[in-house]
């Protein structure tokens, strides 16, 4: 059955469906195996890219498999190929410095690189990528594989992994991963499980080459448990006419595993155990090197690998490098080493490694892994922090936060002339803490925050604990949308600056009081805070101060005053780059981005958030998805929704917590529902909910509309105006909560009409009554307040008065359906213009108009939404069309064939253009009408197209265009 899946998965790759397969099971149980099968099986034109991640204690090499399965490729592909393919993508030189000269790739760059490889990979043949043993795959890698499967479309590329059962404890961040990739439609997942006694028996005929006797196979059976890798160890060597297996054979796993290699020569064991300390492939200068420091010259280490490889123990990549060809063997070689052993063989790769340090790219980590073997703290510390500072310019926060996290654990292990004063030791921590936050590792960013807090002496040094106990309270409730948030600790950090009142740790910690008033509803408090921090900012001359002070500012003012906060957030972002602070220019950003919709200038604001997010991408932090968030849906506003798309497939292949894991979700619900992919959007939808509480204030009217869209798109709108009953709160005065009124009538309309559709007239009452309700008690008459000037609210008003009176089924509908078409092709919203045009068409149908009347309606509605990918509004119109037998065909140029150039040469070039028309099924006012001309000179020209053509109607000569245009293509 497995192979079965494979194999389909595979073919339907092969055919433009790509598909993403993951293979779990426990180790030895055949996952390997079973995916070479299923690549041995495809045809010689596909090609099939193997990557391997490793396990070797915590040095992490990020993009490690996908690395080195493009690594395997570049070694066999021709150079014409390699050319074609690399074209353009110059800065995968960053991750794979063989294929490219380039430098350091920009932020946010390096993933959309590797997926354009890989797809032009797919472009020339059906491609297979293999990650085999994920469970070891750092978050990079993670990241990338989920960028590629978010970006499924029609590529020839299937993605196979293979994932132990094992080593996957609670907070792996596989389990993460799996949980996000499980909401997407083209992925699968496959369990392996252990084989039965018949399996085993035809897998031992099978390597023996013959069936053997049915109690040995119950022995090996036994002894295997069923897991084929056991299996494969326990009969290697046997003739098959043995009776029962040797009373030496080994009965658990290690013992399986060793099995083989002792029967290696005394000389390959170790170099296969130096191998193994080794930690990952290795060239085999490197490991020539090593082998050579313990008495083994080149020729006698070319015979062990040799032996190694003909008893099945290693086996070479694509570029001469040998590991295990069973990786779990490296492990227990590793386990088994006496600690004083592995020390010195570990001290040996670090003395070969050095000697390449400054030719070799990328192996900080492993220098810092092995000497961390070797026992040496000193030379462990310093590599572990050139090991993180690799993965920060690779923008991989997570791998630079285990490096940091290493180096603070050893911190009283090093010497102090290695490790630096106290200071050093508060700014590391400082530092952990941030790559912590940034890599969503809270708990220990919090930890860290709290261990270099209690470092300081508060006394001695207020301003740093000023910083400090701002830090820590940032880490510990920035991310926090659930519970309320304490201002003790802000309160504090703003007391310990009293005697330096002019400081910018004063400025700074006025800006997070100000911060935590905002958040717990103390709006008035939290303005004259930030009004002071501002004040006290420009006075301390730090810009970095002032850019907090003013993006604070911009975040506490109140709507009303969104010009000012508009400057304050603009001026926050140019202090913001001028002093490299990349946490400022995407806060600030974020309250650019409210101002601006808040202005109207929706286009603006847009450009502006997708900018500043590709900008802020390389700090690492997850709140720069807040603002990939606001620009995708500033893209699913203006209707650039393949924009909006490949947007949040990047957002959603970074898994975030918390707020922006929410925010991204959220837009993801509502695009998927307005495509009619109603399952995608519910689990978008569900995963928010699991982020941030329901009742979230940050994304109160976000999650109120994505709900909605989520229950009518699945056909369910009782439940949709239920959701927004539930939700919708009637204020004091008008406020953005006005925005939720246009769902709020909609989903009413809905529920009202769908009681009308099933002669409901009860349901139909109380629907129009709840919307009744709800307006009623408004404190004025809705949309009537100084922003009605603006594109957008003009847009709101328009859609709000007609849903009204669709759900009433007032009179006078149309023209307020033709207002709400103008409102919103003026505010650049082509979704909703398109709805709006389904309902004027409707409403004049209602009115006894003609079919004709309502066909251009229907023609654009139809274009709009099938350029937008919006199916069910799609699939609706298309309904209405032919209900009342309009055609919504679009009318083509006459292409000139062979056969149409003899049977249609007579035709002028306006008869030609008009019998495009009737091809399309248009009557004569319409093609009156699309061409500028009278109805009667449409007549005539329509007469001479039938006494040209030979034909007796117009049906005639539009089928003759038909047969004469398309035979011949």
């Amino acid at each position: 059955m497995e192979q079965q899946l494979l194999g389909t998965a595979l073919e339907q790759a092969a055919s433009g469906h790509p598909r993403a397969v993951v293979v779990h099971g426990e180790a030895g149980v055949g996952k390997t195996l079973l995916v070479r099968t299923a690549c041995d099986g495809l045809g010689d034109g596909a090609q099939v890219l193997w990557g391997t991640c490793v396990h070797f204690g915590e040095a992490t090499v990020p993009f490690g498999p996908v690395a080195g399965a493009l690594q395997a490729w570049r070694a066999q592909a021709d150079e014409k190929f390699r050319m074609e393919v690399l074209s353009g993508a110059g800065d995968v030189g960053t991750l794979l410095p063989a294929l490219s000269e380039a430098g350091i790739a920009k932020p946010g760059q390096l993933l959309p690189l590797i997926d354009t490889v890989l797809n032009r990979l797919a472009d020339r043949a059906p491609t297979v990528l293999v990650i085999d043993d994920l469970q070891w795959a750092d978050t990079a890698s993670l990241d990338l594989l989920a960028y590629l499967i978010t970006g499924f479309r029609q590529q020839r590329l299937t993605l196979l992994a293979t994932c132990r059962d094992e080593h996957r404890g609670d907070g792996h961040p596989l389990h993460g991963w799996l949980a996000d990739m499980r909401r997407m439609p083209l992925f699968t997942e496959v369990h392996l499980d252990r084989i039965g006694l018949a399996a085993t028996e035809t897998q031992i005929k099978a390597l023996l080459g013959r069936v053997v006797d049915i109690d040995l196979a119950v022995q090996v059976y036994e002894r295997s448990g069923g897991n084929p890798y056991l299996t494969e160890l326990l009969v290697r060597g046997l003739a098959g006419t043995e009776a029962e297996l040797p009373p030496t054979a080994p009965a658990a796993l290690k013992d399986a595993l060793l099995a083989t290699w002792h029967g290696l020569s005394t000389m390959a064991r170790h170099v296969t155990r130096l191998l193994a300390v080794g930690g990952r492939p290795s060239e085999l200068a490197v490991l020539a090197a090593v082998a050579s420091e313990h008495g083994i010259s080149p020729v006698l280490l070319s015979g062990c690998l040799t032996e190694a490889r003909d008893h099945g123990v290693v086996q070479s990549d694509g570029e001469g490098r040998s590991w295990f060809r069973h990786p779990l063997l490296a492990e227990v070689l590793n386990d088994g080493l006496p600690p004083g052993e592995a020390a010195v063989m570990a001290a040996t790769y670090v003395r070969v490694l050095e000697a390449q340090s400054d030719t070799a790219s990328g192996i900080a980590a492993d220098l810092a892994a092995h000497n961390h073997r070797a026992g040496r703290s000193d030379e462990t510390y310093s590599w572990s922090l050139a090991a993180a500072d690799e993965a920060a310019v690779l923008h991989a926060a997570a791998v630079e936060a285990i490096h940091l996290e290493r180096a603070c654990f050893l911190w009283d292990e090093v010497s102090p002339d290695v490790r630096g004063s106290a200071a050093s030791h508060v700014d590391l921590l400082r530092r952990t803490s941030r790559v912590c936050g940034r890599a969503g590792r809270l708990e220990t960013a919090v930890s860290l925050a709290q261990e270099a807090l209690d470092l300081v002496d508060p006394d001695s040094a207020p301003l740093l604990a000023s910083t400090l106990m701002l830090a820590f309270w940032e880490a510990k409730y920035r991310d926090s949308a659930t519970e309320k948030v304490p201002l003790a600790e802000l309160v504090e950090a703003v007391r310990l600056t009293r005697a330096d009142p002019d400081s910018a740790e004063r400025a700074l910690a006025l800006a997070g009081l100000a911060t935590g008033e905002q958040w717990e509803g103390l709006h008035d408090e939290a303005v004259a805070h930030a009004d002071d921090a501002v004040r006290v900012g420009r006075k301390s001359g730090s810009e970095l101060a002032l850019a907090g002070a003013l993006s604070t500012r911009a975040f506490v003012r109140p709507h009303d005053s969104a010009p000012k906060a508009l400057a304050d957030a603009q001026d926050a972002m140019r202090l913001a780059r001028s002093c490299g602070s990349m946490e400022w220019l995407e806060n600030a950003a974020r309250w650019q981005w409210i101002a601006l919709r808040y202005l109207g200038r929706t286009d603006e604001a847009t450009t502006e958030a997708r900018e500043v997010f590709e900008e802020v991408l390389g700090a690492g932090s997850i709140w720069a998805y807040v603002l990939a968030s606001n620009a995708a849906e500033g893209l699913l506003w203006l209707g650039r929704w393949n924009e909006c798309r490949e947007l949040l497939r990047t957002a959603l292949a970074a898994r975030c917590a918390g707020i922006p894991g929410a925010s991204v979700r959220v837009t993801a619900a509502q695009l998927a529902a307005r495509c009619g992919r109603v399952a995608e959007a519910q689990s978008h939808l569900d995963r928010a909910l699991e982020l941030v509480s329901e009742d979230f204030a940050g994304l109160h009217t976000d999650l109120s509309t994505a709900g909605a869209d989520v229950f009518l798109a699945a056909g369910q709108p009782e439940k949709a105006l239920r959701w927004l009953h539930s939700r919708i709160a009637v204020p004091a005065k008008p406020s953005r909560t006005e925005d939720l009124l246009v769902d709020f009538a909609h989903a009413a309309a809905e529920t009202a009409r769908a009681a009308r559709d099933a002669d409901d007239a009860n349901g139909e009452t109380q629907a129009q009554a709840t919307l009744d309700d709800l307006i009623a008690r408004w404190p004025s008459e809705p949309f009537t307040s100084e922003r009605t000037d603006l594109v957008d609210m003009a847009m709101a008003k328009a859609l709000y008065r007609a849903e009204v009176a669709r759900c009433r089924g007032e009179a006078g509908q149309v023209e307020l359906w033709r207002q709400a078409i103008d409102s919103c092709h003026a505010a650049g919203s082509p979704w909703p213009e398109a709805t709006s045009r389904l309902r004027c068409a409707e409403a004049m149908l209602a009115a006894r108009s003609r079919a004709s009347t309502v066909s251009e309606l229907l023609r654009q509605a139809h274009a709009t939404a099938a350029e937008l990918g919006a199916q069910p509004l799609q699939d609706e119109v298309e309904s209405l069309a032919r209900m009342t037998r309009i055609i919504l065909r679009e009318p083509a140029p006459i292409a000139d064939t062979p056969r149409a150039q003899g049977a249609l040469a007579g035709l002028t070039a306006r008869e030609r253009e008009i019998l495009s028309f009737l091809v399309a099924g248009r009557s004569n006012h319409e093609i009156a009408s699309d061409l500028v001309i009278s109805s009667k000179t449409v007549s005539v020209h329509v007469s001479n197209i039938l006494r040209k053509t030979g034909t007796s109607t117009r049906v005639e000569a539009a089928a003759l265009a038909n047969r004469l245009t398309h035979r011949d293509r």
